[in-house]
């Protein structure tokens, strides 16, 4: 815990040395759990310093960013539970900043604190309301009476089955905070119907859900008016999501023939969107011997995504499967065991796609992959062959990944199977819709 302690204070230090040059600081945030309770913790130190000013949302885009840039100017950003995937544009955009996160990361060494960095797990070690927390204890040492909001945070992200990581740490460092602890942990010296930690972290999960995620943050700090209140959002989200699971328990059997050769994938044309990552995490627990793929169809599709730490054993990482299955329609990713996905495409093409990643990743049937490429004489040649491939080959095989580019004078094919066979007829096929583009063309 050592080193990452040891960031914690370098960051804490880099917004003490930096302080006289912002006049506001701005929180951004996830609305979940995690993210909620990380944000009244950031709210709780910061807000001794300077004006605080929170956002919290569903996710970070490219397009998030770009509009939050116009807003903070030169002033702080902090980003908690959220950031690490776009460490290195918020690096750019921005010239104050700091990434307080637990999720996957890559190529970053700025000013970002993240269990990955330090040999620890973020789906299981620490939320990113525990990296928050660890960051405040530099600055507010008397922000301990609230480590319960850090326990909160992993509770909400299922990191208590067991506790374990920088999780116990903090749960050992509270003594006197808790009164018991296993699964479930009780908080003493809170109102007395949030010393369930189970219950206190879903109150600020429908919260969040329901888009009352500042309500959220006054449940926190403990507003008697927020926390009654809050209490009919929960009876509300509770409602919403039995009716939503209660629909997918009465096609039971359906679901699990439709699903028998793949992932189990649940379609929602009505159920909210927000109601996609809770409705995951339920429906893990039932069918739990394959990932768990919710997809809300409005708009664009928002997907959820859970596993079991058995799967993740033997392969599975939704979050890169994800990255992948978007194929630059989207966004996606997430830890190994759950994660989210944006797609602005056909939901059978992204079911393709994704269960293609999942069985590599489990290993499932044999996999082929091969690549044809065609060097023509000009890049208007090669543009046009490439584009009478896309037609022909615009619905993926059941267990056949295709995607053609080209690039210049180059015209690429790339083939994926789990059956040789059909790897075989795919290539034939391919070059023989290759050599009548080529005539078409003449």
């Amino acid at each position: 815990m050592e080193n990452i302690q040891k960031k914690a204070a370098e960051l804490a230090s880099f917004f003490l040395n930096n302080l006289s040059k912002f006049d506001k600081i701005y929180i951004v945030s996830h609305k979940d759990t995690d993210g909620i309770a990380a944000c009244a913790l950031l709210y709780i130190t910061l807000s001794r310093y300077k004006k605080v000013e929170t956002r919290i949302v569903s996710q970070i885009y490219t397009e998030t960013l770009n509009k939050l840039k116009k807003i903070v100017g030169d002033n702080l950003v902090v980003f908690s539970d959220l950031g690490s995937s776009f460490c290195e544009e918020i690096e750019e955009k921005f010239k104050y900043y700091i990434i307080l996160d637990h999720h996957p990361v890559k190529n970053c060494k700025a000013n970002i604190l993240n269990p990955h960095l330090f040999g620890y797990n973020g789906a299981y070690d620490l939320s990113g309301s525990g990296a928050a927390y660890l960051f405040c204890k530099n600055l507010y040492p008397e922000i301990k009476k609230y480590s319960y909001l850090a326990i909160l945070g992993a509770i909400g992200d299922k990191q208590n089955d067991p506790f374990q990581g920088l999780n116990l740490e903090i749960i050992k460092e509270g003594k006197g905070i808790f009164e018991r602890y296993g699964k479930n942990i009780f908080i003493k010296n809170v109102e007395d119907d949030l010393k369930d930690g189970e219950y206190f972290s879903s109150l600020l999960n429908a919260c969040g859900t329901l888009d009352k995620e500042n309500l959220g943050l006054q449940v926190c700090i403990q507003n008697k008016e927020a926390i009654k209140e809050a209490k009919k959002i929960y009876e509300k989200y509770d409602r919403e999501l039995d009716r939503a699971l209660k629909h997918f328990l009465e096609n039971k059997d359906k679901i699990i023939e439709e699903n028998r050769k793949r992932s189990a994938y649940f379609i929602c044309t009505k159920t909210k969107r927000n109601l996609t990552g809770p409705l995951s995490t339920l429906l893990i627990k039932i069918f739990n011997d394959k990932p768990v793929i919710v997809i809300s169809k409005k708009d664009n599709l928002k997907i959820s995504a859970r596993g079991t730490k058995e799967l993740v054993s033997q392969g599975l990482h939704l979050g890169e499967a994800l990255k992948i299955a978007v194929n630059g329609k989207g966004e996606g990713g997430g830890h190994d065991i759950a994660s989210g996905a944006i797609y602005h495409g056909d939901a059978e093409e992204f079911i393709e796609r994704l269960d293609f990643e999942i069985k590599k990743q489990l290993k499932k049937g044999f996999l082929i992959e091969g690549e044809l490429m065609f060097d023509y004489e000009n890049e208007k040649i090669a543009s046009s062959v490439a584009e009478a491939i896309d037609v022909d080959n615009e619905k993926p095989l059941k267990a056949t990944l295709i995607e053609t580019y080209s690039n210049r004078n180059i015209f690429i094919t790339k083939v994926k199977s789990e059956s040789i066979g059909t790897f075989k007829n795919v290539i034939d096929d391919v070059l023989v819709c290759v050599k009548s583009a080529e005539i078409m063309k003449e």
